[in-house]
């Protein structure tokens, strides 16, 4: 049952969105909690059903049962002809929910519902928390975690939201080309921090989703092929997830413990999403205006043709941050350009920098902030100082594998 309970939890994570997506896509948003209500019974099936054993196809038999229950709750809620008018035949409803959950059509449906649930009436930061919670299969406290504000703030964002798609009804495709274009930095902010979640994410127990990351940069390179976006910034986005995607391999030890960029081996960064990367950062090189992910995606490549952390260019890197700060200002900007300067101007500039960010609220609980700060000062030779901030570090840690990560680093100050 443990192991079972552990194969429908990873399925969960990977399907539920998607399963979600596709229902909500063919019964409208008025019905939203009924295909969440229907994913949610299939999952338990699972978990009831895989106590002797897992099936052959795990996602195949979550896919039939999660069809059989849709249409067994259609039928006994008489909920057909106000969910869609035109699916009461059985054989119509058969067919459609099949066709809604079939493998072909499942990037689309999350694609097409990411960009319809993206309503004028609501603010950004609750269009991508939509995304990321129905769409993405975040949870709430994720979520939080991703924004770094309290996890009310995110529940408040959600409950808006659904608030708003149920007023609505119904939702369709958008195919407007600006109605696309404004959307779309809510598709690009959601899938950024979709991929962020993979990379370092808040999972005490899988810091790391290698999964997670892979369908931010399947859905970022889906993108690219509807009407109507600007190209420009999901390539610079897709560049950025790919230069980051070829360290995956590395960032954690055989013992699961997070591993520092200049401790990585990086023979191991994976060349094939290196040139993937240069091929969509240099499609999104034309016109004269760089976005955010223009310069994070040309700060990852600085790293990743780099042969050390010594041979890293810093100047370039902390131009680039410079630019990032004017461009879209935030206290983990303001983090990682410190460190750059640390590089460029010394260990005094960047702790004055790191200093200027002490009273920021959202950092109070960032493990990376004060193991930066920790860093710092082992690095002057100022131990006293580098304990206390490893302890920092290691009190609000995520995850065992950051929190041994700090450990070791401090216990490396004795030597």
């Amino acid at each position: 049952m443990a192991d079972a309970r552990a194969l429908v939890d990873d399925l969960f994570r990977r399907e539920s969105a998607h399963l979600v997506a596709a229902l909500a896509r063919l019964l409208g948003p008025a019905n939203l909690a009924l295909a969440e209500d229907v994913v949610h019974d299939a999952l338990v099936s699972a978990m009831q059903a895989w106590g002797s054993g897992p099936p052959d196809d795990p996602k195949a038999w979550i896919l039939q049962v999660a069809k059989h229950r849709a249409i067994d709750r259609l039928r006994r809620e008489r909920w057909l002809d106000a969910a869609r008018p035109g699916l009461g035949a059985e054989w119509t409803l058969d067919g459609a929910i099949e066709l809604a959950l079939s493998p072909e059509a499942d990037a689309e449906n999350q694609l097409a519902m990411m960009f319809a649930i993206c309503d004028d009436a609501l603010a950004s930061d609750t269009h991508v928390t939509l995304i990321l919670r129905l769409l993405c299969g975040l949870s709430a406290a994720e979520i939080a975690r991703a924004f770094l504000v309290d996890a009310p703030t995110i529940d408040r964002r959600l409950h808006r939201g659904r608030a708003r798609l149920q007023a609505l009804g119904r939702l369709t495709d958008v195919h407007d080309a600006a109605d696309v274009r404004a959307r779309q930095p809510s598709v690009e902010h959601a899938l950024y921090l979709l991929f962020n979640e993979g990379y370092h994410g808040s999972d005490p127990d899988n810091p790391l989703q290698p999964a997670m990351c892979a369908d931010a940069l399947r859905l970022a390179e889906l993108l690219l092929t509807a009407s109507a976006i600007e190209p420009r910034t999901v390539h610079a986005l897709a560049a950025l997830f790919c230069f980051h995607g070829a360290r995956l391999a590395t960032r954690l030890d055989d013992d699961g413990v997070v591993v520092p960029l200049e401790d990585q081996d990086r023979r191991r960064w994976d060349p094939s999403l290196i040139a993937r990367g240069i091929a969509h950062l240099g499609a999104g090189a034309t016109g004269d205006r760089w976005t955010r992910w223009h310069l994070e995606a040309a700060i990852a490549f600085e790293h990743t043709r780099a042969a050390s952390l010594a041979d890293t260019d810093w100047p370039r890197v902390l131009a680039l941050y410079d630019a990032l700060v004017d461009l879209s200002p935030g206290p983990i900007v303001a983090l990682n350009r410190a460190l750059a300067l640390a590089e460029v101007a010394g260990l005094d500039h960047a702790r004055a920098a790191l200093d200027s960010l002490a009273d920021d609220a959202k950092l109070a609980s960032y493990s990376f902030y004060w193991a930066a700060r920790a860093d710092l000062e082992r690095r002057a030779g100022r131990v006293a100082d580098a304990r206390a901030f490893y302890e920092r570090a290691i009190a609000v840690a995520k995850s065992r594998a950051e929190r041994v990560s700090y450990e070791r680093r401090m216990a490396s100050l004795e030597n």
